[in-house]
């Protein structure tokens, strides 16, 4: 089963970091990821740029920390990045300036494992082989094996 929610955060100079975190007990049975849709600047930022960096794990203990957005008033106030971040952690830090900067998007769970105990693999063996007894496509309201 996959779901779906909101993700938000506003950063400030006297809150200039956010972090999104997945709980150690959903790691084993949830493949998640994080994706940004957007990163916008708020109407009262002053004129200044303001970076916004992400931060992830990419080994036990490295990590890597890139600018995702620069954004200021009267220029860029609103990014549609589409990042996705496939990470179990991600720390977002306004590095410079005072915002308020606000990152949206999207955090999308998927089950590993279904209410039974199965894992995913074995369904989609099913779902091949129901795959093989399902009808041939439709071609113009027909379908294409002729009988």
């Amino acid at each position: 089963m996959e779901t779906e929610s909101f993700f938000g955060v506003e950063l400030s100079e006297k809150d200039p970091l956010a972090q999104f975190e997945v709980a150690e007990t959903d790691k084993v049975l949830q493949d998640q990821k994080l994706i940004i849709k957007q990163i916008s600047l708020g109407a009262e930022a002053k004129d200044e740029f303001n970076v916004v960096q992400a931060e992830v794990k990419i080994a036990d203990k490295e990590t890597l920390k890139i600018p995702i957005a620069v954004l200021k008033a009267g220029e860029t106030r609103v990014l549609k990045p589409n990042l996705e971040f496939p990470s179990e952690s991600v720390t977002f830090k306004l590095t410079q300036g005072t915002g308020p900067v606000y990152i949206c998007g999207q955090h999308l769970v998927h089950d590993l494992v279904d209410e039974w105990g199965n894992a995913e693999e074995e369904d989609l063996d099913e779902e091949e082989e129901d795959e093989d007894d399902a009808p041939p496509p439709q071609q113009n309201g027909k379908n294409s094996k002729k009988k």
